[in-house]
């Protein structure tokens, strides 16, 4: 039996229509640990059973190919529904077929946390299963359910919101090349709530601007305290709609870090391309004034929208952010690698740096090293955390790659 670090118990439902493997697989996961397993043969009969469990699942092992509903169909109508559990794909159809299902189950809102090939093991979904806990901050119920807006407006004026910092590295010698500032809100009693459940409603409430400045105070904070530690890192910020039309923020952003002493070539504005594309004018104007004002750009969750070479036209970026779903897994699947190779080739074209984010594994870091990627991000680095966990992490990673980081 493989050995597990100690967990909570979990429900689990397998979606599978042939008898035998539906059985191996429910087997395999009460080795990993779960507490009750459900056996659906598609996804007709998944559904009707998910609606008269007491319990909600956590963890659904998913096939694709089944008479009936098939997984495709299954997974779009969880998504609407918004389930909250985790789904792990287990198929042994073509790996573009897998791929595929993967993005679509994802753009329906589907938390996909890994592929597993038949048939199942312990060794196989152990990992996978984990990495559902590591990343469940709350339950999966709480994950998705938006939390209403009074009570975010109240957490607000509680000041109930803080960056948890997420460490970059540089491949070619491990040391540190920055963290990236994630907002959390640390509830008084549901504990600390993921972005999601809040930040879409922030958006359309208007409340996002306020929120953004009062974490980059925190992040200026964290920054100064690591900097009395030894540790002089630049700090990355994800800016929203409402803050990038602001074209006063490069002057107000630029005071508060001159007036704490810190510069701007030590902080770098992450912006997805659609909040770069959304109010086209103001936006060039901001993007183009904090380059001015010395502040990087960087280019987030690139490749997943419709023009982002077009937006690197447009914009003075200093950094291409990779995005995760083309570096999980990539070690498995020829085609995305091949898309990985191609982003970064062009950064290194544009001499921008490359960042791949969603770096889980040790195989995810050694193609996206063989790639030749610049900076990596993501669990097998380090997980985000409050400030006050950095310096520790530093010296544990520091003290683990000590060899790497002081041959450059």
């Amino acid at each position: 039996m493989v050995s597990r670090p100690d967990m909570p118990p979990f429900q689990a439902m397998i979606l599978e229509d042939h008898e035998f493997q539906r059985k191996i697989g429910a087997h395999v996961l009460k080795l990993c640990g779960a507490e009750a397993v459900h056996e659906a043969a598609h996804g007709a009969e998944a559904i009707a059973l998910l609606e008269t469990l007491k319990e909600p699942i956590d963890i659904m092992v998913c096939d694709l190919n089944m008479p009936g509903m098939d997984g495709l169909e299954f997974l779009r109508h969880i998504g609407l529904r918004q389930s909250g559990f985790s789904v792990i794909l287990a198929s042994g159809m073509d790996a573009s077929i897998i791929r595929a299902a993967e993005m679509m189950a994802r753009s329906y809102g589907v938390r996909i946390i890994g592929i597993a090939e038949k048939p199942l093991s312990e060794g196989k979904l152990l990992p996978l299963i984990l990495r559902h806990f590591g990343q469940s901050i709350v339950s999966p119920r709480q994950q998705t359910k938006p939390m209403p807006v009074n009570e975010i407006q109240d957490a607000i004026a509680r000041l109930e919101f803080e960056p948890f910092f997420q460490p970059k590295v540089y491949m070619h010698n491990c040391a540190l090349a920055g963290v990236e500032a994630l907002m959390r809100w640390r509830h008084p009693t549901l504990g600390l709530i993921p972005p999601g459940a809040f930040i879409p409603v922030m958006e359309s409430a208007n409340l996002i601007s306020d929120v953004t400045f009062m974490l980059f105070e925190k992040a200026l904070e964290g920054a100064l305290e690591w900097r009395a530690a030894g540790i002089d890192t630049s700090v990355a910020i994800n800016l929203s709609v409402d803050s990038l039309v602001d074209t006063s923020l490069p002057d107000k952003l630029s005071k508060m870090v001159t007036d704490a002493g810190l510069h701007p070539e030590s902080f770098t504005v992450e912006v997805t391309e659609t909040v770069a594309m959304t109010d086209l004018g103001h936006s060039l104007e901001t993007l183009a004034r904090l380059r001015m004002k010395g502040f990087g750009l960087s280019i987030d969750d690139y490749g997943t929208g419709f023009s982002s070479m077009q937006q690197l036209t447009r914009v003075p970026f200093s950094e291409l952010k990779i995005d995760q779903v083309f570096v999980t897994g990539a070690a498995r699947q020829d085609v995305l690698q091949a898309l990985l190779g191609t982003s970064v080739t062009m950064a290194k074209r544009l001499k921008l740096k490359s960042v791949a984010e969603g770096v889980e594994t040790e195989q995810d870091w050694q193609t996206v090293a063989r790639l030749g990627c610049d900076v990596a991000q993501g669990f097998f680095i380090g997980k985000p955390m409050p400030h006050g966990d950095v310096v520790g992490w530093y010296e544990d990673w520091t003290g683990h790659h000590k060899s790497a980081a002081s041959s450059d």
